[in-house]
């Protein structure tokens, strides 16, 4: 059984029956279609239906723990060929008599385990369901997309921007945004505060940057360097709280990256993002709703953000992006940076800054290798992603984040009125998502 196309066609079912507005919903006619779909033997698809069961029932309720294991679906593999096992960086995965375990005190929802498991038994909660049933009432409450720097070419060769903005539309969203607007935003604040930071002597500090779980890793493996991370939340959490600044409404964050889903949640943030969608999500809704994006017209453009802001899709670019924006600021500042490129080179430069060796003054980290293009929601392979963001990179009008005169201009108009700080406080322990 392909995992992958069992997935989607568990998603597909459910955008259906939910798209078709019919009530009650009739769950166990989605079981014998989803079954009788993939599975040709009657015993197997007997033996299936708990599975789909589950499965759907965490679509619909989006309840319980972030990461949920369906025992019923596991293989209980054999040691060495235990995928959920080796794709987890911190050994958060636990294999015991009666199956997969996960320590939470490790876990940092990179969503790894996810991606990894090749029958499909771990998965991560969905917003999937709730996006679907937004989407039939966005006549009555606006509902945006907000895109993490990540899409490009995510949907094919020759689906530009354009061409995807115009797709969201069409299926209902009432807008559609750059998340690299708000990392636009948050790269003069981050900019600003090192500059401030260096000032009055500090000697070290590390972007927030767009990973929460390089951030998770930083709270619950190295939490004395806590302080030294910028107080700075998110550009997906930045560009929520413009948005519902501006209006009442609902947000949907579009990217690749399953540890947003945790992120949305976090009490300290889940007034901003409302829903989290993975590319892979994404494109599955477009197949339910028979949205054909390569038919779409090149009529709407993308426009909101800079080079800089655009290529936080991946590894160094956020760096790059604040020391331009340091240059610019203060001259007299020599930043020297470094950048983790996956969670197990970012605990290697956590260790040395914990013990004072590493010889730079400002990190970057990046829970993925490569950036985010190397999320397991994308669909592409994270060296074409990377050279795709870099492309449409070129295409902005303003290098330099602080060039942005729409994110100016946004912050002009609504940013008194947000708050673009995490509250972190120096030694505090991180309030916990709930799971």
């Amino acid at each position: 059984m392909n995992k992958s196309l069992f997935t989607e066609r568990i998603l597909i079912k459910v955008a259906q029956a939910i798209r078709s507005g019919k009530k009650p919903f009739d769950k166990e006619r989605l079981i014998d279609e989803i079954t009788t779909d993939c599975f040709a033997d009657e015993a197997e698809r007997e033996s299936w239906r708990p599975i789909v069961a589950q499965r759907i029932e965490l679509l619909l309720t989006n309840e319980g723990t972030f990461i949920s294991h369906i025992r019923h679906a596991c293989r209980h593999c054999e040691e060495g060929r235990r995928r959920c096992t080796h794709v987890c960086p911190t050994d958060a995965i636990i294999h015991t008599d009666n199956g997969v375990a996960i320590d939470w005190d490790r876990c940092i929802e990179c969503g790894r385990c996810v991606d990894g498991c090749i029958s499909g038994a771990i998965v991560a909660r969905s917003d999937f369901a709730r996006v679907a049933s937004l989407l039939i009432h966005s006549d009555e409450q606006p509902v945006y997309a907000i895109l993490a720097p990540a899409f490009v070419g995510q949907f094919g060769d020759q689906i530009s921007p354009s061409k995807l903005k115009g797709a969201l539309l069409q299926l209902g969203f009432n807008g559609v945004y750059e998340v690299a607007m708000a990392a636009d935003i948050i790269t003069s604040r981050e900019a600003e505060e090192l500059v401030e930071r260096f000032h009055r002597g500090d000697k070290f500090m590390i972007t927030s940057c767009c990973c929460p779980a390089f951030m998770r890793l930083v709270e619950k493996t190295k939490p004395a360097l806590v302080e030294l991370v910028s107080n700075s939340v998110s550009p997906m959490i930045a560009l929520g709280r413009l948005l519902k600044a501006r209006e009442e409404c609902k947000v949907v964050f579009i990217g690749p990256c399953v540890a947003k889903k945790a992120e949305a949640r976090r009490p300290e943030l889940q007034d901003a993002v409302d829903c989290v969608l993975t590319f892979k999500e994404t494109e599955t809704l477009f197949r339910a709703a028979e949205v054909d994006v390569a038919s779409i017209g090149e009529d709407v453009p993308m426009e909101d953000a800079s080079h800089d802001g655009r290529i936080y899709a991946r590894t160094e670019g956020v760096t790059t992006a604040i020391s331009r924006a340091v240059h610019r600021i203060d001259p007299t500042i020599n930043l020297n940076a470094v950048h983790g490129d996956g969670i197990k080179e970012c605990m290697t430069l956590l260790k040395l800054v914990e013990q004072g060796k590493l010889a730079a003054n400002f990190m970057e980290g990046m829970g993925c290798e490569g950036g985010c293009v190397g999320g397991p929601g994308t669909i592409i392979p994270r060296d074409e992603g990377r050279k795709n963001a870099n492309s449409f990179a070129e295409t902005s009008s303003a290098v330099s984040a602080l060039d942005n005169h729409k994110a100016e201009e946004w912050m002009l108009e609504y940013g008194k009125k947000v708050n673009l700080t995490t509250g972190r406080e120096a030694g505090t322990k991180p309030v916990e998502a709930q799971r």
